[in-house]
């Protein structure tokens, strides 16, 4: 039984713990910052992906080890609570550990270790409150966070034009309800768009451009039953191409007694309908997509209807679909509804790997700039605002314990692993950085000058930073007071232990 699981205990545990997690750590380490350097992820079927997007590295991360899945856990964590700060989060957990480490090193007991960092997450949440300071507006708050989340990485060569395209959606939708679609284009033309886009053209051509009513949202396939027999009667071909029209006739109607102007379809649209919406002017789009449909069910506050036969007026949507880019090569169709708590973003870009690229960063710069225009209390960035948590940490009044002291003042020399980090990124001399922010805690680094200055215009969400030093301060805790790690094997290795 015993041969079947790996145990560590005491020191050694501890040792795994400390060493796999600054391991995790190191690979996005680089990443950090307007400088960060990219990773090349290449899969087993031999696809390759460049991003220096720490979430997305961590999860195509194939390390089994349990620390490793739990610190890949943590990013996971942090990115869906506040969208950003995966790497900052993961960096801290790894440097929280390391400083933990040495103090056991010194004799100081874990339980110690623990009251310690307590008490220096109190300490640093009030000073980055303190800290803290809100825009003119929500829109101004949520424009600098998104061009602090943008920055370093691909989409920055466009940071204007995005981060107001950001500050807008997050004040028209929620994160969850704004598509971004990537095309063939110029970055310079991307658009926020009120409503869903639908990738889609018109089924039959038509010079008309909008089209408002009640629009009808199907998910079944729009025409008549087929009879799966081999005949050579005329007459019996006749009689079910009747039945067939009979039953044609009658959803058509259906659709036009509710006085209905749009119908949009899930799946495939018989030549017959086709012609029928033609003839009345009714619009009609088919093979959507079934996350284009709910979206625009909430949208136009209507359902998907799975059978026509049974439709009544209150499952119908109201709203405008209006025919867009026709000039264009890539034409597409904008629904608009009384609910304008949906949005799509055009994304347009040279390469499709650009396209996904920059779909990473906005996804976690919409991310941010709604949580802003939430709550638009920021604080500065650059590092400035963890140098100051440690300036206030090593001069708060000290604690009874003297172990839990020294593990108070470890947090505070973690916090700065982020300025450091900025500094390394840009070749910057790490001792004249931290003798720098020493001498003066609200300054902060700057990659691009090379230099320890006011960074004042660069901003996070309050939110952002004290959920990010929360997670990490508290899985830090969790994995210390963790002394044994029993790893069962791997089932391929037990079956292949069995067959010898």
């Amino acid at each position: 039984m015993e041969e079947q699981f790996e145990t560590l205990r005491g020191r050694d545990a501890q040792k795994h713990i400390v060493g796999k997690a600054r391991e995790v750590a190191d690979r996005v380490r680089s990443t950090l910052g307007p400088l960060g350097f990219d990773k090349m992820l290449v899969d087993k079927m031999g696809e390759h992906l460049v991003t220096n997007d720490g979430a997305t590295i961590l999860r195509k991360g194939a390390d089994r080890d349990p620390v490793a899945k739990i610190v890949a856990q943590v990013a996971k964590a942090q990115e869906e609570s506040v969208f950003d700060g995966t790497t900052s989060t993961v960096i801290l957990l790894a440097e929280f550990l390391k400083q933990a480490d040495l103090l056991i090193e010194r004799g100081v007991q874990p339980n110690s270790i623990t009251r310690g960092y307590r008490k220096a997450l109190e300490i640093a949440t009030s000073t980055a409150q303190e800290n803290s300071s809100s825009a003119d507006t929500p829109y101004d708050a949520a424009r600098r966070v998104a061009q602090t989340a943008i920055t370093g990485k691909s989409a920055e060569a466009y940071i204007d034009i995005l981060s107001d395209i950001c500050a807008r959606a997050a004040e028209a939708a929620t994160p969850d309800n704004i598509k971004l679609i990537g095309r063939p284009g110029d970055p310079k033309d991307a658009e926020l768009i009120e409503g869903v886009v639908i990738l889609k053209q018109s089924a039959y051509p038509t010079d008309q451009e909008t089209y408002t009513g009640k629009i009808l949202l199907l998910d079944e396939e729009l025409g008549p039953p087929q009879a799966n027999v081999s005949l050579s009667d005329p007459a019996k071909i006749a009689q079910i191409a009747a039945v067939q029209q009979a039953y044609m006739d009658e959803r058509l109607n259906a659709i036009e007694e509710q006085d209905i102007k749009i119908v949009l379809c899930q799946k495939g649209m018989d030549s017959r309908a086709i012609q029928h919406f033609r003839r009345k002017g009714i619009l009609a789009v088919r093979n959507i997509r079934k996350s284009d449909m709910h979206r625009i069910a909430k949208a136009t506050n209507g359902e998907v209807i799975a059978d026509l036969s049974d439709i009544i007026e209150d499952e119908l949507g109201t709203g405008t679909c209006t025919i867009r880019g026709k000039e264009g090569p890539n034409p597409y169709i904008q629904a608009v509804g009384d609910n304008i708590q949906v949005a799509s973003i055009i994304l347009p870009a040279p390469t499709e790997q650009t396209a996904a690229e920059f779909s990473r960063a906005m996804d976690d710069a919409i991310g941010v700039a709604y949580i802003t225009a939430k709550n638009p209390l920021t604080v500065p960035g650059a590092g400035s605002i963890q140098a100051r948590m440690c300036h206030a940490i090593k001069n708060s009044e000290p604690m009874v314990s003297s172990r839990a002291e020294l593990a108070k003042n470890a947090f505070a020399e973690a916090l700065l692993v982020i300025p450091i980090t900025l500094a390394e990124t840009a070749s910057m001399d790490i001792i004249d950085t931290l003798y720098e922010l020493s001498m003066n805690p609200n300054l902060g680094v700057n990659p691009i000058s090379e230099e320890v200055c006011d960074m004042t215009d660069v901003v996070e969400p309050l939110t952002l930073v004290l959920t990010s030093l929360n997670t990490a301060t508290s899985n830090a805790i969790s994995l210390l007071r963790t002394d044994e790690i029993q790893k069962s094997k791997p089932i391929q290795e037990t079956f292949a232990d069995d067959m010898l």
